[in-house]
């Protein structure tokens, strides 16, 4: 009953769109058509029930990357922004399995602070945050069950000019502890960094960052 509801609703705006501005009506249909083109290709090879669990933004990304969207482009154009989106998607898919992405009210009710707190630890470096139109999205891997993680200041100082999708690489991606093997930074820092795993993740962002600069 709801799905019926938000569908009548969505056809009932449409129409009072064609009334009152007919360009805005004429782009609305433009892009219905479109997405009856990319759900119906979906269904033809069973990708609905994949799209069914994705947040808005992960369907958008996959909505975009859609042989029935990007067809419709120039080969050159089509090809770099599939690589885009293509990229983008598995970044956010990645993101997914570290805790996902917050808004900045439930970081603030997290650790307990208002949100312009939460803002002005985004603006000083001390919480990364990816812009999504007039959001903040807060990767969820930078907290544990007691707040925000320890030493994680401390780390993102290093990588201060990184841009926020270059420093969740950085956190996202293993560094070595000697005869310890391979481990990721976020999963040394939520198991407790000892004076040495500071020292190694040091010396990895010094690293990052020349590569980055590169």
């Amino acid at each position: 009953m709801g799905m019926k509801n938000s569908q009548q609703d969505a056809v009932a705006h449409l129409e009072a769109r064609l009334g009152k501005d007919q360009a805005s009506a004429a782009t609305a249909v433009r892009l219905l058509k479109l997405i009856t083109r990319v759900v119906e290709h979906w269904h033809s090879d069973e990708g609905l029930n994949d799209v069914s669990t994705l947040s808005d933004t992960e369907l958008l990304q996959r909505f975009l990357i859609s042989d029935a969207v990007t067809e419709c482009l120039p080969s050159r154009e089509q090809r770099k922004r599939n690589r885009r989106t293509a990229s983008r998607l598995d970044f956010l898919i990645k993101l997914k399995d570290f805790g996902g992405l917050m808004k900045a009210e439930a970081v603030a009710e997290l650790l307990g602070v208002s949100r312009q707190t939460v803002n002005n630890q985004i603006r000083a470096g001390k919480l990364i945050a990816l812009k999504e139109g007039n959001d903040h999205l807060i990767p969820g891997f930078q907290f544990d069950d007691h707040g925000k993680l320890k030493c994680l200041e401390e780390v993102l100082r290093l990588i201060h000019d990184a841009s926020p999708e270059a420093k969740c690489s950085f956190f996202l991606n293993p560094v070595q502890l000697g005869d310890r093997g391979w481990e990721l930074p976020i999963v040394i820092l939520k198991q407790g960094a000892s004076d040495q795993d500071l020292g190694v993740i040091t010396r990895e962002a010094h690293h990052f960052l020349s590569l980055s600069a590169g």
